[in-house]
């Protein structure tokens, strides 16, 4: 095991500030760097921030370490001149090799005891005066070094696998929606006769189908309820509020809730349900309206304000047919069309907007046979894709166990060259 030190002991930490309206220096926010890797996001250059906000100096050679939300593993080795958000620790290597550091600040007992220092629920923060103190290895300079060579090598050999995992994933999901466009707005039959939709961006459909507004297919629509809540999955018999990111291109992840206290009382009036059609309220532009068909119902759950919920007149439409038409680019336009809001990063849609949009509607029974139809049709790729995504974490744990012994010397990274 290598000798230890206090990191301030082994780095200078740079303070200096640059103003919000100086854009000599390019900015990297925390969104630029990669969680676990050490690098910067594709295509970020560090170019000047799109909204100015003050940031830390940092030089070539320093390493950055991003103290909120520090369980995202972002550590960067500064690869030019420029400020970054004041939401990063900059580092100025005095006594260690500055890859060395990073992959250091990467590996997971180092997140582990940071993250366990923070406080606040919501944006969680680490502090210099705990980090600066906790001990790091520091083996003498030509190890340091020989250990940042051989985890450079490994690691990228690993970012490759990934890479190319995530690609075939890109490819997969590709052809899953294809697969449901095709179903969803042509039907199952390639020789039926078709007609113009009426609506610009849909184009044709079959000449049986139907095209309404969406008002004309719901009951009622519903906006949750979202009062403090802690950020941890409820334990049993305690209720939950779902997050926003609980409606998930088509898919409901009952697992994306806070828990309510226990002096709150619950509204059961606002329960998820088997049966909900529920539509996000707020979000990005791209995401907002993503939409889902909740299958089962969920106990103890209640819907976020930032969610709508229709309730469905059953005997015209199958949720689950309109959920996947929903999230279709086909679809997406409109709903991206109506998005409203001061800031081009956070949109809103009104529950007068869904009731316009415009639905190719099948007849009921026809739009069951779709839903089967496309269901077994995607049972292959949706095993695949779990397939790949269990490898692709087995890579990211395999990346972060080989960090974790080759900085603290348990691997002879010699002899595993």
């Amino acid at each position: 095991m290598f000798p230890t030190k206090r990191l301030k002991h082994v780095v200078a930490l740079r303070r200096l500030r640059t103003p919000a309206d100086d854009a000599a220096r390019p900015y990297v926010g925390l969104e630029d760097i990669e969680s676990g890797t050490g690098r910067l996001v594709t295509g970020a250059t560090g170019a000047p921030a799109e909204t100015p906000s003050p940031g830390t100096d940092f030089e070539p050679g320093d390493v950055l370490f991003g103290k909120l939300r520090p369980y995202l593993a972002k550590a960067w080795v500064a690869e030019f001149p420029g400020r970054c958000t004041t939401e990063a620790l900059v580092m100025q290597p005095t006594s260690i090799e500055p890859r060395f550091l990073r992959s250091v600040c990467l590996s997971p007992r180092f997140v582990g005891d940071v993250d366990a220092s923070t406080f606040g629920s919501k944006m969680p923060r680490a502090e210099w005066d705990f980090i600066g103190n906790l001990p790091v290895p520091v083996p003498d300079p030509d190890t340091q070094k020989a250990v940042a060579d051989y985890l450079d090598r490994e690691t990228a050999r690993i970012d490759a696998l990934v890479a190319a995992k995530q690609r075939l994933l890109t490819l997969l999901a590709e052809k899953r929606r294809a697969i449901i466009a095709r179903a969803v707005t042509r039907g199952l039959d390639p020789r039926a006769p078709l007609r113009d939709s009426g609506i610009p961006w849909l184009g044709e459909i079959p000449a049986h189908w139907r095209s309404v507004r969406l008002r004309f297919l719901a009951t009622s629509i519903e906006q949750g309820w979202s009062p403090e809540a802690a950020n941890r999955e409820p334990n049993p018999g305690e209720w939950g509020v779902t997050k926003l990111n609980a409606v998930n291109h088509g898919h409901f992840d009952e697992t994306a809730v806070k828990t309510l206290p226990a002096d709150v009382t619950p509204r059961a009036d606002l329960a998820v349900c088997a049966g909900d059609l529920l539509i996000t309220r707020s979000n990005t532009p791209s995401l907002v309206g993503d939409a889902c068909f909740v299958e089962r119902t969920v106990p103890n759950l209640i819907l976020s304000d930032l969610i709508y919920r229709l309730t469905l007149k059953t005997d015209l439409i199958d949720g689950r047919f309109l959920a996947q038409f929903l999230i279709l680019k086909v679809a997406r336009g409109q709903i991206e069309s109506d998005a409203r809001g001061a800031s081009a990063s956070m949109v809103k849609i009104s529950q007068e907007h869904i009731k316009n949009w415009r639905i190719p509607l099948p007849p009921l029974r026809e739009q069951q046979e779709i839903v089967e139809n496309f269901s077994r049709s995607t049972r292959a790729i949706d095993d695949a894709s779990a397939a790949t995504e269990h490898t692709i974490d087995l890579l990211k744990e395999r990346r972060a166990a080989l960090i974790a012994a080759a900085v603290t010397g348990r691997l002879d990274v010699g002899s595993a060259s």
